[in-house]
């Protein structure tokens, strides 16, 4: 516990992951459906109905279940990365000769 302005409060455990990733993503697609955009109101949406339909939190990404991976997602994410990763090429000047006029 760590004392803010007077106040105990707990200390941030880090983060949580959700144990079943492909029904947090069924949860996600629904609410993108039922909020227009990110707020808190559709993240807490999400957080109780996934919760509500048996979801649980684990505090790393090694906990989750293999059985559960949303390899679909997974796909997405990595051309995701693929697309952002900066593309480094060898900058070489071509060697030419110089065009000289003949007579």
């Amino acid at each position: 516990m760590a004392l803010i302005k007077g106040k105990e409060v707990k200390e941030d455990e880090g983060q949580e992951y959700p144990a079943n990733p492909r029904l947090w993503n069924m949860v996600r697609a629904q609410s993108k459906s039922r909020f227009s955009k990110q707020s808190p109101a559709s993240a807490h949406w999400i957080r109780t109905h996934y919760t509500q339909m048996g979801g649980k939190f684990v505090s790393s990404r090694k906990e989750i279940d293999p059985r559960n991976r949303d390899v679909a997602e997974e796909v997405k994410e990595k051309k995701e990365k693929e697309s952002k990763k900066r593309i480094v090429r060898d900058v070489k000047k071509n060697v030419t000769k110089p065009v000289t006029k003949s007579k």
